[in-house]
């Protein structure tokens, strides 16, 4: 068998869709169109992506972004929530992230072609 280099790393994309997220190299695509996103906008990404189908709450969300000893505005969220809505939209991805009325935040199927 042969032994894997020095270099070998696993990988951790993830992928739903037609979006595909590599939270190590700090890469977001759509289809093949690059998303630019902060590191704050990457990281909600992030969460919903290890969960897709689940919904979180935003005080949930916030905790796993920030931790617990530090105070953040759910409008922060909110903010950061609607950049990357605006990115993802420019890219023909206007469905990635839903909003479950009462509940919280689900990621969604990013059906751009």
């Amino acid at each position: 068998m042969k032994r894997a280099g020095a270099d070998a790393v696993p990988t951790t994309t993830m992928q739903r869709d037609a979006l595909k997220l590599d939270p190590d190299r700090h890469l977001c695509e759509v289809g093949n169109t690059p998303a630019t996103l902060t590191a704050r906008e990457m990281e909600p990404v992030i969460q919903l992506m290890k969960r897709p189908n689940h919904v979180m709450a935003r005080p949930q969300l916030v905790d796993a972004i920030y931790g617990t000893n530090i105070h953040v505005s759910d409008r922060t969220m909110d903010n950061h929530l609607r950049n990357v809505r605006a990115k993802f939209a420019a890219v023909d991805c206007d469905d990635a992230i839903e909003t479950v009325h009462g509940v919280g935040i689900r990621m969604g199927p990013c059906s751009a072609i």
